[in-house]
């Protein structure tokens, strides 16, 4: 006979090992997007083909943790939290890949100073993300988390601005407008990026109160 746990217990697990595939997904793409930047071993379109694969597998991932949404009757936080927090990811892979698509559809594979702040930033950001996502399954210590959410909001915070100073730098330098569009499309991506950052913090953030 199937026990009632079995039956309306969700195997809450499955859940939070989607999604530590997911944060260890962005990982690897923070890193590839700051190798791209930083110090490029290969032609800039290898890291797009590199990035593409990323983004994908992350998309079948989210696909599987919605599935998963579904199929379960209790959940290990709200359903709604779950929801915001595999599309929140979700998103911040999209525009990682987005990021370094658009720089090489657009020819701007010489990356400023700007870009190569936020690729690091960046990489740390997602690092301490992962880190973050990774200790949800401890509702004992989501308290603990409360740092680590400030310390990410401090780097999005800092990027945006700098972003913001860049754009504005643009117009007595940039006589070229084709080349203004490009520059300023760019760091539009790079500011929804940090946004897309800040959603997931603030998901967090909501777990952290409800349950911590």
């Amino acid at each position: 006979m199937i026990s009632l746990q079995k039956i309306f217990l969700p195997e809450g697990y499955k859940f939070f090992k989607l999604f530590d595939m997911v944060a260890d997904n962005l990982v690897h793409m923070g890193d590839i997007f700051y190798t791209a930047i930083y110090k490029p071993e290969k032609p800039f379109q290898a890291y797009v083909q590199m990035l593409d694969k990323y983004e994908r597998d992350n998309d079948e991932l989210t696909h599987k943790l919605f599935i998963e949404l579904g199929r379960n009757f209790i959940t290990p936080y709200d359903r709604e939290d779950i929801h915001y927090m595999a599309k929140g990811l979700d998103d911040i892979a999209d525009l990682n890949f987005g990021i370094i698509r658009q720089m090489n559809s657009y020819g701007l594979t010489e990356p400023v100073n700007i870009t190569k702040y936020v690729a690091g930033e960046f990489k740390h950001l997602v690092e301490l993300l992962s880190g973050a996502v990774k200790k949800l399954s401890d509702k004992r210590n989501l308290a603990a988390l409360g740092d680590t959410c400030v310390e990410m909001k401090k780097i999005i915070a800092t990027c945006d601005t700098r972003v913001d100073a860049a754009i504005y730098g643009l117009f007595p330098s940039e006589t070229d407008v084709v080349g203004i569009i490009k520059w300023m499309e760019h760091f539009e991506l790079l500011q929804v990026l940090m946004e897309k950052c800040e959603n997931v913090v603030h998901t967090i953030e909501s777990i952290i109160i409800k349950y911590g």
